[in-house]
């Protein structure tokens, strides 16, 4: 048997995938060595799996141009360009074979093919993408697959050859400054230079293997059946390897982000299984540890993030290199000899905004300095906005009288960076979204002359969407963006008690609405403001669900909408699917404090004991919320011990008679219990929640997760299902993320229709969590302390207001130039 390698690339926050990998490899390449390169500059996390696989840093690879490669690139195109430089290292050290695997891929039986091929004399073997035409117009398009590249660099595999090492310096060559997303050049990463491989070079392989390379991109044309072994098939030959490129293992609904042909409800259901066992391994193989560790690479040494934009320019531009020498990431750029972002910025805004276009890189080289003083800055202002270019644009006098508007409003409000909302590209779905789209066309443009908003909403209801929106008005406040408010209240039975919201209202009326309510009432909220004869110019709509997929019925809500906002990427993924409009992410603001010196007693809270809170609205959905998974977790945890108590805080249960009796029941048997079931204000929710120790969540699914928030926010242990949009900020090191398996909803609950994807907490797992908050009272105040700082800095409304009002700010320079 040969001497084998296999080796996968990685940063720290894709580890998950890569033991996935390994263990797969393991299984069905046990005599095979196991490498992994650590794109990154922390090798801890790593070393601590030397039992799965050897690490390889970027040291070992004999990488040209020391830290300049690094800083050139980003994240995706370092970890692609550093695959040809890993392959050589491993046949320097002697492997005859050498295979290069992505991590998210998975082996289901050994790869035999390959290596009767690598002994046959096969110097290289490639994958494509597809071995049958495509018949439909769903994306990835044959198009968009000719462009990505005709084989798949998910995987490679190469022999010890003189011929070989020709290929691997001939592909260095072309990824020592080249590995970059480009499509305009013909260039994605290392994968599109493959193309020339095959004609360029002998004894190459391109393996037509129906099980090879299973993927989102060839699945269309692939049948999957099983075998009386339990072994699965694909189109006859026997299933090899799965590629699961794009999927979110924490929410698989999608199946992949870089199609729109197939979701888990329309799949066959031995994909669905693999896809959902995946999931689950991976999961469990530390997704939360590591999945949001910083990357080494992407700061200078003082802190700072790297622009994109600096790496692009330093790749391309030899003086800048020369000017930064061999110290890239200590360096502060010295922006009149180099390029500065931010200078750059000024000059495309002119050039975008009155040209519509970027400025030619030599204008960008000759207008550099021109901008760093005021007066120049003004020169170049007046040569392009009356410059025959210009004159030509539509409505030409109206775009030049508004710029000293615009630049009143950057100045005022500041230009900062926000909590990562960038709009990706979303997809529509099916045809009746067509007509949407037409209506969102149609629609009265006006032009916007000041930033603030109309706040629509249930503005003093006490339920969860109602605070929410008051958490808007907050952080709008905070950065001094006027709101007005329509109150729409009467869509809740509620009570309407909570009037903070109204404190700083403005009487003025905007031309941005923001409707703070559901899909299912957007239309009815619609006809209201009509029936008021209220108009504006911009309409967006504020969104909460708590499934990975919004329903077909809600599709018709987009109608007269310009855009939508989600509290959590978990909503923004289940809405972006469908949307014809951009939708952006902004977390609940929150900011408030329990009243000094409350007091346990005020609720009929027992001194001396350990609190655990389960709090939910009936309202809620009693099956989504969970509570006697909750119950359960709480009841095997404290068996044979009476220092703890559960406190159930519920409201509207008199509403649910059903559901009512059903939790009771579950109660019964647990004698430390307390119940509250009343309309508490904020502040005595506040007040409540200060007063206990511990939070547990075991919802099936979360559309932001208000009471873990606010827990974290006053500093306590939250033990929550570890799935949904409370993993926005809960983490292993500030909370106690749950265990889970995803289930198909069974039955339609409420407005929840059957079939996508809820959680299912492991009531065992979250028993021990509890159990090791009981025992170690050190180990509540750590996560505690961690939480409070966490959720008090990135939830801030000054953090949560700068990124609402530097979207404002796109809204208004976009919206006035269609005008």
């Amino acid at each position: 048997m040969k001497k084998q390698a296999i080796v996968t690339i990685v940063s720290n926050n894709y580890l998950h995938f890569a033991r996935s990998l390994m263990q797969s490899v393991a299984i069905h390449h046990p005599h095979a060595e196991r490498y992994c390169v650590i794109v990154d500059t922390d090798l801890s996390y790593a070393s601590e799996l030397k039992e799965e696989f050897t690490t390889l840093a970027m040291s070992q690879l004999n990488l040209p141009f020391g830290d300049e490669f690094a800083f050139q690139y980003t994240i995706l195109e370092l970890n692609t360009a550093v695959k040809p430089w890993a392959l050589e290292h491993l046949l320097d050290a002697g492997y005859e074979e050498v295979l290069y695997i992505d991590p998210d891929i998975y082996l289901y039986s050994p790869l035999t093919e390959i290596s009767d091929l690598l002994s046959s004399g096969t110097s290289i073997i490639l994958t494509p993408h597809l071995l049958a035409p495509m018949t439909d117009d769903k994306n990835p398009t044959e198009l968009q697959i000719r462009n990505a590249g005709t084989y798949n660099l998910g995987f490679c595999a190469i022999s010890n050859q003189t011929i070989t090492r020709h290929f691997l310096h001939w592909w260095q060559g072309k990824l020592e400054r080249d590995c970059v997303v480009d499509f305009s050049r013909g260039i994605f990463v290392d994968q599109s230079w493959m193309d020339l491989v095959p004609t360029l070079f002998e004894q190459v392989n391109i393996l037509r293997h129906h099980g090879y390379n299973v993927a989102y991109w060839n699945l269309a044309q692939r049948d999957f059946t099983k075998n009386t072994d339990g072994t699965l098939s694909v189109n006859g030959e026997r299933l090899v390897f799965f590629h699961f490129s794009g999927l979110n293992p924490s929410n698989p609904q999608a199946f992949s982000k870089h199609q729109n042909r197939y979701t888990l409800d329309n799949m066959n259901p031995l994909v669905i299984r693999l896809a959902m066992e995946y999931s689950e391994t991976v999961r469990n193989n530390g997704i939360e540890k590591y999945r949001n560790l910083p990357y080494g690479f992407g700061f200078f040494q003082d802190g700072r993030p790297i622009p994109e934009k600096t790496r692009s320019y330093f790749r391309e531009n030899e003086a800048f290199r020369n000017a930064l020498k061999q110290s890239p990431f200590a360096q502060t750029i010295d922006t009149t000899d180099a390029e500065n972002p931010e200078t750059n910025a000024r000059i495309e805004k002119i050039y975008d905004y009155f040209l519509w276009r970027k400025p030619e890189a030599d204008a960008l080289k000759r207008y550099r300095q021109i901008v760093g003083t005021t007066r120049g800055y003004y020169r170049l202002l007046l040569g392009v906005a009356l410059s025959p270019e210009s004159r030509k644009q539509p409505r030409w006098i109206r775009r030049v009288l508004f710029w000293p508007l615009w630049r009143l409003l950057q100045n005022i409000l500041g230009r900062t960076d926000s909590l990562a909302m960038a709009i990706k590209p979303t997809a529509t779905a099916s045809s009746n979204l067509n007509t949407v789209t037409k209506q969102i066309a149609e629609i009265q443009r006006k032009p916007i002359t000041i930033c603030g908003i109309n706040l629509i909403g249930y503005i003093a209801a006490e339920l969860g969407v109602g605070e929410a929106a008051r958490s808007l008005a907050r952080a709008c406040s905070a950065v001094n963006v006027p709101y007005s408010v329509v109150d729409v209240g009467f869509q809740s039975s509620n009570l309407q008690r909570d009037t903070q919201a109204l404190k700083n209202a403005s009487k003025e009326h905007f031309e941005i609405d923001l409707l703070y309510v559901n899909a299912d009432q957007t239309e009815n909220t619609f006809k209201h403001l009509q029936s008021l004869n209220h108009k504006s110019s911009y309409k967006i709509a504020f969104w909460h669900w708590e499934q990975p997929q919004i329903p077909a019925s809600h599709i018709a809500a987009f109608a007269g909408l310009n855009e939508v906002w989600v509290p959590s990427q978990f909503v923004r993924d289940a809405v972006a699917a469908v949307s014809p409009v951009p939708v952006m992410v902004f977390p609940h603001a929150l900011q408030f404090e329990a009243t000094p010196d409350v007091k346990r007693s005020t609720f009929g809270l027992p001194e001396n004991k350990v609190l655990a809170l389960v709090m939910y609205d009936f309202h809620s959905y009693q099956h989504r919320k969970n509570p006697k998974a909750a119950i359960a977790a709480f009841r095997l945890a404290t068996q044979g011990r009476d220092d703890a108590v559960l406190v159930v805080k519920t409201i509207n249960r008199d509403k649910h008679p059903e559901a009512s009796q059903e939790l009771s029941d579950y109660l019964s048997d647990l004698p430390n219990t307390v119940m509250i079931d009343d309309f508490l204000t904020r502040q005595q929710t506040w007040d409540l929640q200060s007063c206990c120790d511990i939070l547990i969540s075991l919802h099936r699914a979360e559309g932001f997760g208000l009471a873990p928030a606010e827990m974290m926010y006053l500093g306590k242990a939250v033990v929550a299902t570890g799935w949904s949009a409370n993993m926005d900020f809960m983490t292993e090191k500030n909370s106690m993320p749950v265990k889970f398996q995803l289930k198909p909803l069974e039955k339609t609950i409420g407005a929840y229709p059957a079939g996508p994807l809820w959680a299912e907490a492991d009531i065992e797992h979250a028993a021990s969590c509890i159990q090791r908050l009981l025992d170690t009272p050190e180990l509540r105040e750590q996560l505690g302390q961690q939480a409070m700082l966490d959720i008090r800095n990135s939830l801030h409304p000054d953090t949560v207001g700068r990124a609402i009002a530097n979207r404002l700010h796109s809204i208004i320079d976009w919206h006035n130039r269609q005008v």
